[in-house]
């Protein structure tokens, strides 16, 4: 049952304290905590609960301002409820007294809590965030600097023969728990097949040989292990008692969804020790959606991760577009300029941008779209720019993205994503530029 913030008596900042404390008016997350509407954003969060049966919630402001100080501060889930226990400040964004917070909230609660809204909770979160800083009138002009990243997903670096390791152990587990569930027993080589791997990974230079060999192997029998977990998944499924209970239908379940991408994996590297191409190539058996994006940067070449689309305004940080596919940039000003239309209800008059977005038909694109000055670099020694007045104060306008994307991987988590649940890598990339946002709009940023 949800618990409306309006309505909520329960917890309160003050509710029992003997005298309130006098708090620094311009601290951070004083600002932040007053920047936001909290009663409306209940009630925006109110879809994603039933209003009248089961147990009550904790408060909406509470979770929402405890997913803040976690971005924020790069906490995790239980460093965020621990600060809430010994911080003023923060029991004040969360409207919770000291004598509540000490036994108020788990941290399971906020995985619950994000598994409840999921991605739809998070655009509502984001589209308050952005309600208040127009509410302060900081988003002015009509200025925009669009830009692309990578944000590297949470795996360790792919190889072939790790790839093949990591299949074949979690077949193997899943393997000896359908023992329990009745499934026969199967000779799986694992004690022999773990003791190459461990052998090769002791060896610091490695031949092509050498190499080559150990992959034969690892495949050989993560081959072997894919093909008898199909079989024993196929006997419990079609056994004799077709009445499953909940614990064996989970297990069936997710046990088959691990089956199609090992076996696409083990294609795959067969392929590979064939030395054929292979396209859409899985470089995570636990997250089968990340692609390897070739970006020929210094100091990675190669990043595993989503790529994203920002659109930077009044130094303010937006998402306009994710995708696992390694898009070309000259494809999403389209992309950019919709979403800032959707976003502000209008369209700039000003744009810039790098010249990876550089093409004859996105300038086109941009004057179609009436915008006055458009600052896109050609890809070349010449420059379509020379002789216009505004080229060098665009450029340096494009260079604060830079600047921005720089803050962000350093200081809001966008340098490594933790969240693994599905749609987890754009609700931790919009909360980190959430948290980002708010500190901006305090004047911190």
């Amino acid at each position: 049952m949800y618990t409306s913030e309006s309505k909520n008596h329960q917890y309160s900042f003050t509710h029992d304290w003997f005298v309130v404390p006098k708090l620094d008016e311009n601290h951070e997350l004083v600002k932040i905590s007053k920047a936001i509407n909290w009663p409306v954003l209940s009630d925006k969060l109110a879809q994603f609960y039933c209003p009248d049966n089961g147990r009550p919630t904790k408060p909406s402001r509470a979770k929402v301002g405890l997913l803040i100080l976690k971005h924020l501060y790069q906490f995790s889930d239980e460093d965020s409820v621990d600060l809430i226990k010994r911080d003023l400040y923060a029991q004040y964004l969360c409207d919770i007294s000291f004598g509540e917070a000490i036994k108020f909230i788990h941290p399971t609660t906020l995985v619950k809590f994000r598994k409840k809204i999921g991605l739809p909770g998070i655009k509502l979160i984001e589209e308050e965030v952005l309600n208040s800083l127009k509410r302060a009138k900081l988003l002015k002009g009509r200025k925009l600097v669009c830009d692309t990243t990578v944000v590297p997903s949470n795996i360790s670096y792919p190889t072939d023969i790790s790839l093949l390791e990591k299949v074949r152990a979690k077949t193997v587990g899943i393997l000896e728990k359908a023992k329990q569930f009745g499934a026969h027993t199967y000779r799986t080589y694992k004690r022999t097949a773990k003791k190459i791997f461990v052998i090769y990974q002791k060896i610091r230079h490695h031949t092509i040989q050498s190499r080559r060999r150990t992959q034969k192997k690892i495949l050989q029998f993560s081959r072997r292990n894919v093909a008898q977990l199909k079989d024993a998944l196929e006997k419990l499924s079609s056994g004799a008692d077709n009445s499953l209970n909940k614990v064996k239908e989970r297990f069936l379940k997710q046990s088959k969804q691990f089956l199609t991408t090992a076996s696409t994996i083990v294609e795959q590297q067969k392929d590979i020790y064939r030395k054929l191409p292979v396209k859409d190539r899985i470089v995570s058996a636990h997250q089968p959606h990340i692609r390897p994006m070739v970006r020929g940067k210094y100091p990675v070449e190669v990043e595993f991760g989503p790529k994203l689309l920002l659109n930077l305004k009044n130094n303010f940080l937006f998402l306009e577009h994710l995708s696992f596919n390694n898009t070309p940039d000259s494809q999403l000003l389209d992309a950019s300029l919709k979403g800032y239309q959707e976003r502000f209800y209008s369209l700039p008059t000003q744009l810039a941008a790098d010249r990876g977005f550089w093409s004859k038909e996105n300038y086109q694109l941009a004057k179609d779209y009436n915008i006055r000055k458009i600052a896109i670099e050609n890809k070349g020694k010449s420059s379509y720019l020379e002789g216009k007045p505004f080229r060098e104060r665009l450029r340096r306008l494009r260079c604060s993205i830079e600047a921005k994307i720089s803050l962000s991987k350093r200081k809001y988590g966008l340098n490594r994503i933790r969240y693994t649940m599905p749609s987890g890598e754009e609700m931790w990339v919009r909360l980190g530029l959430m948290a980002m946002n708010l500190k901006t709009s305090t004047g911190y940023g």
